[in-house]
């Protein structure tokens, strides 16, 4: 598959997380506001470099991760971006995904 394609299907994949992201931290913040959800991060021991208790500032990461993968010229550093967009992007469907399973 080429680079293009790749980059096209992350994209489609970060607009499908952040509309669940959106929805997610609706109704951390009223879970917050009810005195609940009282964790610190979302992630513990991940991938991700942001620490926070709500889902956008992951998708802000990953879009500046697409960003970094987009402008990379060479092909051995694209591999390695890519490994680890696509591991995040893996954890934060997992996550959603189970979040909202919980939360229905």
């Amino acid at each position: 598959m080429d680079k293009t394609k790749l980059i096209e299907q992350i994209q489609e994949n970060l607009k499908d997380i952040y509309h669940k992201a959106i929805d997610a931290d609706t109704v951390i913040q009223q879970q917050q506001e009810q005195g609940k959800a009282k964790y610190t991060e979302l992630f513990k021991d991940s991938l991700f470099k942001a620490k926070d208790r709500q889902f956008l500032p992951y998708v802000e990461e990953l879009a500046s991760d697409l960003v970094l993968l987009q402008e990379s010229q060479d092909d051995e550093h694209f591999v390695t971006q890519l490994k680890v967009m696509v591991a995040k992007l893996e954890q934060i469907h997992t996550l959603l995904a189970d979040f909202k399973q919980l939360t229905r």
